[in-house]
This record gives C-alpha cells, sequence and structure tokens, in this order.
C-alpha cells in the first residue's frame, strides 16, 4: 500500500509523467513568468505544433493555474520570507524524482540545481515523430497525470508504473523535466546525456544511454543547469560504489531538499545518504519523510512550520516521534500556508527548516 503514495525516488520504477517539444503558454496563464522555449540538438528537430492542442491544451494551463494559486505561488511567497536562499550555487535535491518545480520554487536562482532518483532519465519525447495513435495516447496521458500532479504536488508510484508499461505513451523522466522547466519560465537551450567520469569525480557529457541527463536552461538572460542523476541511493549500492559514493558525499555539502520520500533516510538501508547529509548539508529544507528529527537537531537550530502528529497512515505511525514531541512542546511553530507533501491539511502537513552555523 505505501507504493500508492510514493513518489518516483530511490528505490521507485521508472517513468513519469509528462514530455513536450514546443510548449506555448496561453495568454495570461502564467503572469509572473516569460513565455519559455524549447530548443533542443540540431538532431533532434523540434515539432511545429504544440504538443497539447485545444481543450487539452486549455485544461493543462487551468490545471497549472490551480496549482500555482493553491501551492506553487504560495510557496514561493513563504519561500522567500523563509528559506531566504541568496541564489547563485548548486542545490542538492535526493530522492526527487522529476520534482523540479518544487525546486525552483523554494531555492529559486540558483546556477546549479542537482536531483538524484533512481529511475533511467530516458531521450526526450518528439511528438513530431508519433504516430497519429500514438500522439493521442500520450497527449491524453499527459493531460490525465498533470492534473493529478496540479491536485497532490507529488507522483504516485502506480501511475509511474503504468506509464513505464504504456509503450504507446512513452513518457520519461527527461520530458517531464523540460515540461516543469518550461512551465516555470525556463528556456531549454539543450539536452543531453551525462555519465560520472570517475577520474575527474564529475558528471560529463556521454554518447552513451540516456540514464542521467543535463538540461542547460536560461531565465532572465541568466544561464542555469539542471542535472538530472540516476543512481540507487540505497547503502547495498552505495557501499560497493565508491565513485559515485564520493560524488553524493560532495553533492551533500550544499543546501538539501527533502520532500515526499516515505521516511527512507530514517532506514538502516539509507544510513549513507542519511549520514552525508547529516554531516555536510549547509541547509536542510525538508518534511517529515526527511531526516529524523534527533538528527536534523543535531546540525542547528530548527525552524518548525505546519503541524506533525504522525506519518501518513501508509507509513509507520511510530516514525518521527521525537518531531512529533518538538512541535507539541515548542511555542514558536510558525504556520504553512501550502500543502508540501502527503498530508495536506493544515494540522498535519509540515516542513522543517535548519541551517548549520558557520
Amino acid at each position: 500500500m505505501i507504493n500508492r503514495f510514493m513518489r518516483c525516488f530511490s528505490c521507485v520504477v521508472p517513468s513519469v509523467l509528462m514530455a513536450v517539444s514546443v510548449l506555448f503558454f496561453a495568454p495570461g496563464a502564467l503572469a509572473q513568468s516569460a513565455q519559455a522555449t524549447y530548443l533542443p540538438p540540431a538532431d533532434k528537430p523540434v515539432s511545429a505544433i504544440p504538443f497539447l492542442q485545444g481543450n487539452k491544451k486549455t485544461q493543462a494551463d487551468q490545471a497549472w493555474q490551480f496549482y500555482q494559486k493553491n501551492m506553487g505561488q504560495p510557496m514561493s511567497q513563504w519561500a522567500a520570507a523563509e528559506v531566504r536562499y541568496p541564489g547563485g550555487g548548486t542545490v542538492f535535491y535526493p530522492f526527487s524524482g522529476p520534482d523540479f518545480v518544487t525546486l525552483v520554487q523554494l531555492f529559486p536562482n540558483a546556477e546549479h540545481y542537482v536531483m538524484a532518483a533512481l529511475q533511467f532519465a530516458g531521450e526526450p519525447a518528439n511528438i513530431a515523430t508519433m504516430s497519429e495513435t500514438r500522439r493521442a495516447r500520450f497527449q491524453d496521458k499527459f493531460l490525465r497525470e498533470w492534473k493529478k500532479f496540479t491536485r497532490l504536488a507529488f507522483f504516485r508510484t502506480d501511475d509511474l508504473n503504468d506509464d513505464l508499461r504504456d509503450q504507446q505513451a512513452q513518457i520519461g523522466v527527461t520530458t517531464t523535466l523540460i515540461a516543469f522547466a518550461l512551465y516555470s519560465g525556463y528556456d531549454v537551450t539543450e539536452v543531453y546525456p551525462i555519465a560520472l567520469d570517475p577520474q575527474s569525480g564529475e558528471f560529463v557529457r556521454t554518447t552513451g544511454p540516456w540514464k542521467s541527463v543535463r538540461l542547460m536552461l536560461s531565465k532572465a538572460g541568466k544561464p542555469v543547469t539542471l542535472d538530472y542523476v540516476s543512481v540507487d541511493l540505497s547503502d547495498s549500492y552505495l557501499s560497493k560504489n565508491e565513485p559515485m559514493r564520493a560524488w553524493l558525499n560532495g553533492m551533500s555539502h550544499n543546501p538539501v531538499l527533502l520532500k515526499a520520500a516515505s521516511h527512507l533516510l530514517q532506514m538502516p538501508s539509507f544510513s549513507l545518504m542519511r549520514d552525508m547529509i547529516a554531516a555536510n548539508a549547509s541547509m536542510v529544507v525538508q518534511d517529515e519523510t526527511g531526516l529524523d528529527y534527533s538528527l536534523l537537531a543535531k546540525i542547528g537550530k530548527v525552524s518548525l512550520y505546519g503541524g506533525f502528529l504522525y506519518p501518513h497512515e501508509l507509513f509507520n505511525r511510530n516514525r518521527q516521534a521525537s518531531l512529533a514531541v518538538a512541535y507539541k512542546e515548542s511555542k514558536a511553530v510558525k504556520s504553512l500556508p501550502f500543502a508540501f507533501s502527503y498530508n495536506k491539511t493544515s494540522e498535519r502537513r509540515s516542513v522543517q527548516i535548519v541551517r548549520r552555523a558557520p
């Protein structure tokens, strides 16, 4: 049953919601964002038509407006006052799936966004090469899953698994990232596969399979890099892969976002990733599914938002007992004006922020 609500992260099956070749915004649909364009490599020609047409396009724009009104814009305004990210630098989002939109709302104006999850990225979809039947299937499924995300603000594994099995739609992570970037006002100037170079310890461009991917973006004339790395974040994999472990350790020194991660870092089988973040992260923004409160409090003073009694009913009720006590005893809990993760009601949705002292 847990799989019904888990997002695509380190232990779920690949494939996700959306894909796009060109995305045209309806007039006024996103007043706060400039119109975005998708400029893929020369060997991936852009379709001359919008990837959603007519009423489907209108419905997609309306769903995005609903998300922005109820979650996106409140989250961005809250982040400006509470997260206070100064911009620049790198932000790390493990167990992310393709949730680029939350990342940029909480940490706007970073130079480098790094997301990590298990599923392969896959090549970007190109509706210009699809048959009429497949294009219709693709658009129907995109719209259905797009609407679902704009209501839930996270990905359900059952849906992702279904996307993976659906050979007609063939929806994947890279295309989802492109869609989120475009709807968030980023121009997508280049998309290509990347792989870890063991000698340099960095991810570099490759001609190999599209397991991990880099999106070169631009907004307000400023270049932005988005890396999505497909990696198993469990101890069983990281303990045998020193180059990847070293790269993750480097990433863990940056501000870290943890959201809808099914309490994995609270399990013994994810201790390596957990210990890296607890020891190194300059800042952590998370919900109750991230670090256990006992570890979070060792980083620095924790700011509490929303409310927390116990985890979502599909998870172990005894997890985060110390967090529940902190919420009960604190006199400084602040409100949370948006639904962030699994728990949607105002008394149970929660966010914690901690900054490491210099």
